[in-house]
């Protein structure tokens, strides 16, 4: 009788280390399961965002370029069609803030030169002070429509990382 109760301490015994082993292998396997997918899943994300981080980018650079002039309606062709692309990222993206961006190129738009300044100008039609006020405007709705972009990509940045 004794050593029959030692056989069946034995295989109890073994049976819980087992069972413990596999859960244990179970969960860290179930673990690295779980983070592969989300590294997928943000991997995905990052691919659908790709092309308008890209577009942001170059809109910077127009934007920049922009910026050492005072620009007139016809130096807005490029900025134009950027903006044109905008406005489709935002309605495919409605979460995240293009809309910002939209506005504030919108309000560069509208504080454009007109294309014969100089020559109202100089005839004075045109007062001198309504040319720097659109000038004046430029220059905010430049940096607004910066820190619009900035704040896009970091929110794109902080969806994918």
């Amino acid at each position: 009788m004794l050593s029959s109760d030692t056989a069946q301490d034995t295989f109890s015994s073994s049976w819980t280390w087992a069972a413990v082993v596999g859960l244990i292998t179970l969960a860290v396997t179930t673990c690295f399961s779980i983070d592969q997918v989300r590294k997928n899943q943000r991997a995905k994300e990052a691919k659908r965002y790709q092309a308008d981080y890209e577009l942001l980018n170059e809109t910077i650079v127009v934007l920049d370029k922009l910026a050492g002039t005072a620009a007139q309606r016809t130096d807005l062709g490029t900025l134009n069609e950027l903006l044109s692309r905008i406005k489709q990222a935002e309605r495919r993206f409605p979460f995240l803030p293009f809309g910002a961006v939209v506005a504030h190129l919108d309000a560069y738009r509208k504080a454009a030169l007109p294309d014969d300044f100089r020559r109202k100008v100089t005839g004075r039609k045109v007062p001198l002070e309504r040319v720097l006020d659109l000038s004046r405007q430029q220059g905010i709705a430049i940096t607004g429509a910066l820190t619009a972009i900035g704040e896009v990509q970091s929110e794109i940045d902080r969806r994918t990382a």
